[in-house]
Parts: structure tokens; sequence; C-alpha cells
């Protein structure tokens, strides 16, 4: 069998075909499973929504790329408007846009799923080839100091003026040029993410790739042979243009947490844990504003973290507290968080290039659902709790505190209305947000649950070898599995539990 990425916007559509294993998703998860399935000889097939955008065709230009690499063109938010949801739309998945981060699942997080959720298999002493396994996959490095650009300098030299433990971060980035448009996707391919490494090798191993492959049902659920329904998009990925029927014994779904609940209640598939226990791990940005010219989209964006203030293994949460982590984006997105329009707009803006930012990081308890109509609309759910408000009211008082010691002349909190902090003493100022719908440029880059991996169907909806309780042979490889946040980034954690599920399987098969 010969591998191939296969664009169904541009070939001619079956009726029907099979395949032994059928993953919905090219992401960190269906990358990696497929990459795996295939090197042990199944036949394997995978289904993403988004096109092959590579080389020249990233462009760096906001709106053409925001427009092709993300879900609903970058504009899709919680049901309130509170909360832009960011998910990957590109073979590759969100490894395709995010800032590199490697930060796997600390040790505390493993024993606290292993002891209060039974999820044996992620105790750290088994756990630990899979995590070893990710690192090696993305050609995991520290960031090196000449790397380091000044904004992230600056969160850096804050932090050690006032004594607050921090770190410069891992990455997946190989032969790293510093051109800082991470986010829409690097044009020279430095990141070692899964359109570069599994997606390769899983072609190699004859896997076959379809992009503007959208997976929109799936049957016979209990059956030996399940049925999904396939919509084949048009090139830019607006329209659907034809469909077809692919037949699989294994389904493996690895759509995001987002994603994958949705295709799960589209079908009809699942218990009622399904959709539920949504975790969006929702970020406030930050800005300290200088004299000096930062240029912080020079070089890499994140390399800097203060995690002074972040708990890895609380007894009842497990990940809590908040980080401080600098951040760049392109003018686009950085616009759109301003929370100014026209003249003042045109001025926020000016400060551009002196403009060190960052985002506040605080894990959040299981706090929405995924809700799906009758005509396949989308519903966000997700309701912003007390506790994870005051941590960001915590984290915004102690950035601006960091800011202002590296020399800031103030510190924007972008919310409406603005709060701009001008000395330590004003920091408090941030304990005024109020978070009201809407107020507050919140993102969301790390989505997990909807799926919970349990060891009971009462408590969960796939049992521990990630199968969907109440189907035969239906998975869920992503992290819709997980009980509570599994790390500040998630491309890490999902690429190893991924290989770990994957070789659950391979002993089954």
């Amino acid at each position: 069998m010969t591998g191939a990425i296969v664009d169904l916007s541009r070939e001619s559509l079956p009726e029907s075909f099979a395949t032994e294993i059928l993953i919905i998703g090219s992401g960190s998860s269906g990358a990696t499973a497929a990459r795996l399935l295939g090197e042990a000889g199944h036949e394997v097939v995978v289904l993403e929504e988004g096109r092959d955008l590579i080389g020249a065709e990233r462009t760096q230009r906001d709106a053409a790329m925001y427009d092709q690499l993300y879900m609903d063109r970058g504009g899709r938010a919680s049901h309130d408007l509170s909360i832009s949801v960011l998910q990957g739309r590109v073979l590759g998945g969100g490894g395709v846009i995010n800032t590199c981060d490697v930060v796997p699942i600390p040790e505390g997080v493993l024993n606290h799923w292993a002891t209060k959720y039974q999820l044996e298999d992620f105790a750290p002493d088994k756990f630990e080839p899979f995590a070893r396994g990710a690192l090696e996959d993305l050609s995991a490095s520290r960031i090196p100091e000449d790397l380091i650009n000044v904004a992230n300098a600056k969160l850096r030299q804050g932090a050690e003026g006032l004594g607050l433990r921090g770190e410069v971060m891992m990455h997946n980035r190989v032969s790293c040029r510093g051109l800082g448009t991470c986010l829409i996707g690097c044009p020279i391919h430095a990141k070692r993410n899964p359109r570069m490494v599994a997606i390769p090798k899983a072609i190699a191993a004859g896997a076959r790739v379809l992009t503007r492959a959208r997976a929109v049902k799936i049957s016979k659920a209990n059956q030996e042979v399940k049925e999904v329904e396939v919509r084949a998009l048009d090139p830019r990925g607006y329209h659907e243009h034809g469909k077809f029927t692919i037949r699989a014994k294994i389904v493996i779904v690895a759509a995001n947490a987002i994603g994958s609940a949705q295709l799960l209640l589209r079908s009809g598939v699942g218990n009622g844990h399904v959709g539920k226990n949504l975790i969006l791990q929702p970020q406030l940005p930050i800005i300290g504003l200088f004299d000096e010219r930062i240029a912080a989209f020079d070089g890499i964006p994140q390399a800097y973290a203060i995690t002074e203030f972040e708990e890895e293994d609380n007894p009842e949460f497990g990940l809590w507290g908040y980080r401080i982590e600098a951040i760049m984006g392109t003018p686009g997105i950085v616009s759109t968080m301003l929370p100014f329009t026209g003249a003042p707009g045109m001025h926020g803006m000016a400060q551009y290039d002196r403009m060190a930012a960052s985002l506040l990081l605080a894990p959040d308890r299981p706090s929405g659902q995924i809700e799906v109509a009758r005509d396949r609309r989308l519903t966000i759910r997700y309701e912003q709790r007390p506790d994870h408000q005051q941590r960001l009211r915590d984290a915004a008082e102690n950035a601006a505190k960091v800011y202002l010691e590296a020399g800031a002349r103030e510190v924007l909190v972008p919310t409406v209305p603005a709060v701009f902090i001008r000395s330590a003493k004003e920091a408090k100022k941030a304990q005024e947000i109020s978070f009201a719908p809407a107020t507050a440029p919140m993102i969301s880059a790390h989505q997990q649950g909807t799926v919970r991996f349990a060891a009971s169907e009462r408590d969960g909806g796939a049992d521990l070898d990630g199968r969907v309780y109440g189907t035969k042979d239906i998975y869920v490889f992503d992290s819709s599995g997980y009980p509570t946040t599994a790390s500040s980034h998630t491309m890490t954690p999902i690429i190893s539990s991924s290989r770990m599920l994957t070789a659950k399987l391979l002993t089954r098969i």
C-alpha cells in the first residue's frame, strides 16, 4: 500500500471505500497514532478538514493565514463571546499554529490522575517511556540564550528583580530564524511538529491522508464495521461539495476536545458524559509599555515563564495556581485584543514596537460543555468560575509589578474599561477587573475534557483504553479524555498520551 496526501477539493470522490483503521484529525494525537499504527503494518486512513499548507503558502499575512489555518477562521468563541477558542484546521493541527512550547505533564498531575481518577496507565513510572518518546518526536530542547529576545528578557529581568522563580522554556524548533510569526505558521518549517515528523513517517508507512475531508457522522457504532459519512470541502474550505462513506473496523477520533465531542454528539454515539467537563484554560493578556524599542515580534515570541505561583501537585485539582509567560502576536491578533477603536486604537497600535506582552495562564476546573443542535450548529458553553477569575486578577497584579520592575512606563490590562497601572502601588487596580461577559480578551488554546477517561461508565465517557463507552472499537485518543488540566501547554501531553493509547491498542489488534 502506498501512502499519500489526497486533497478532496481537487480530486473526484469515491462513493465509498474501506480501511482497517480510520483516524479523524491529523494533529498531535491523530498524526502520532497514524504513524505508529502504520509502522506496525496496519492499514490507516486519516481525515483532515483543513488542507496541507506548507512553505511559501504560509505567507505570514494575518488575514490569509487565520482564514486557512484556524477553525472558523479564528472566529470561534464561547457562547457569550467571552473567550476566543483557537483551534487549528490544517494538516498537522494545532502544532502548526502554536508557539512551540514543550511542557510535559508534571509528575504531580500524573499522580493525581492515577490516584484520584484511577487512570493507572498515567502513573509516572508507567507513563515515562511515552513522555520520553514525545520529547524525542519533538526534538525538544531548552531555548538557547541567544534566541531570547528583548521582550522575554524584560519579563525575566523583572522577575529576577522581585525574586520570583522562572524558567527559560523548552521548545520544538530546529534551525529557527526568529521570524516571530509562529501563530500563523512557520514558513521555513523550523517547528518539529506532527506535520513535519509524524505525518511524513505515517505516509512512508503507507497511511493515506485525505485533506478537505469533514467527518460529519459515525454510524453502526456497535458493529464490527463502522461507517463514517464524509463531506468534501472546496479549495478554500468554505463549502461542502460532495459526500461519501468510509467503512472501518476501528475509528479513532482525534479532532480536539471540542471537535471530538461535537462529532460523537452529532452521531448520537456515547453516554451522557460526552460533551461535559469541558476545560478551556482561558488566558488573559497583559502588556508592558516601554519608552524604548522592544520589537517583541522579532525572534521567538514565548521563551520565558514565571513559575513562582504555579502548583503542580495541588491535592484537589492537580495543576493549579497560575504562570506568567511572555508572548507576542502579529499585528492582526494584537489589534483585536486592545480595548480601543478609532483614533485611540491607532494610537495603541502605534506603540506596537514598544510592547512586551504576557499571557496569564491559570488552570481551570471543568467548567463547560459542548452542545450540538439538530442543524449541526455548535455551541461552546462555558462559565468562568470565581476562583479562576481571582487567580487571573492576582496574576495581573503580579505581572504588572514585574513589568514595572523591568522599566515599563505603564502596564495595560486590556479589559473594558482598560486598566492602566503606572506604579507598584497601583498594581492593586487589577483586583477591580470584573470579567463581565465579553469585557476581557481571553483566549483558549488548550481545550481538554468532554470525553473523560474513566474506569467506570458511571464516571466518564471513555474507558482506560480510550474506547468510547457503548461502542465497539470507537476510541478517543486526544485531550478530550483528560479529567483535569494536563499542563500549561498540551502539545506534548497529547503526543505522550496518544503514544500510550496506541501502544495499548497494538496489543489487541
